[in-house]
């Protein structure tokens, strides 16, 4: 079975304000193992990265200001991924109309269709933060925690901070275990049919 961990970067949360992504990794696992094949792009934005956001993944605007555009690598990225599922975790958010946003998702399906190919259609998506909130609760559900329930060690991330490959990478490393434990708790957690 064949399934895409990927994770993002970009200039900011909504696309309604006009943040665009600036790194995406796509990483392979074939029977949920990695593969050692992945998809991994920094892109110019075409827009200025605002220090705060800097803060948190380290892509400055001189690192982007001579690669290339997403248009460029969209279609490598969207034949690497193919008809997988892609399991990603990310919070989900309101939008300026109050409907649910999840970062990940919006960001690159608006990337996609800038890049004038179809977007990812929401069968395709997997986002197992959902999992871990209805195990753990909210306040567990970050990736950092997941890692610490499962003894996966995070210091790289702690000394440097988020980027798409390691977050991919980690989530990789955490994604069967949790899928064993969502798994079990889907059958403890089974709607009891109704008495005749």
């Amino acid at each position: 079975m064949r399934e895409i961990v990927l994770d993002t970067e970009t200039t900011g949360f909504l696309v309604a304000d006009g943040h665009r992504l600036v790194s995406v990794t796509a990483i392979e696992l074939v029977d949920r193992k990695p593969t050692g094949k992945e998809f991994s792009v920094i892109v110019n934005p075409g827009r200025d990265i605002p220090a705060a956001t800097t803060k948190i993944h380290g892509i400055t605007d001189e690192m982007v200001k001579d690669k290339p555009a997403f248009p460029a690598v969209a279609k490598e990225l969207q034949d690497f991924i193919g008809a997988s599922p892609i399991i990603i975790t990310c919070y989900t958010m309101k939008d300026h109309d109050g409907g649910d946003y999840v970062l990940d998702i919006d960001m690159l399906n608006m990337e996609m269709e800038k890049a004038g190919l179809a977007p990812f259609p929401a069968r395709q998506w997997v986002n197992v933060r959902r999992w871990a909130e209805a195990m753990f609760g909210s306040d567990q559900a970050h990736l950092d925690n997941i890692l610490d329930r499962y003894k996966i060690d995070r210091s790289q991330r702690d000394r440097e901070g988020h980027s798409a490959t390691l977050d991919a990478q980690l989530l990789a490393a955490a994604y069967p275990k949790l899928l064993a434990d969502y798994n079990k708790f889907k059958k403890q957690h089974k709607p009891k049919p109704p008495s005749p």
